[in-house]
């Protein structure tokens, strides 16, 4: 499981990005299926928490867990660069 504080700008942003791979959160909570994975996802109290569902018994937990930490961590420094 995945668990990220964040703020409403930084859910946005990470939204975006994840958006950019193809994962759109289109809601505050929700359940999302792309290639194989499924995941579970709740912003609530300024903390997102991602939980994956399924996936292919072939890819490790630990490979999509530590992608997903990539790509809402590349929205947070978008975020945080000068416009």
């Amino acid at each position: 499981m995945i668990e990220v504080p964040l703020t409403e700008a930084q859910f946005a942003a990470a939204a975006e990005r994840l958006r950019a791979y193809g994962v759109d959160l289109a809601d505050r909570s929700g359940t999302h299926s792309r290639d194989g994975i499924t995941a579970r996802y709740n912003y609530a109290n300024e903390k997102l928490t991602i939980e994956i569902l399924d996936k292919p018994f072939f890819l490790p937990l630990s490979l999509i867990e530590s992608q997903m930490r990539s790509y809402i961590q590349k929205g947070l420094n978008e975020l945080s660069r000068p416009a």
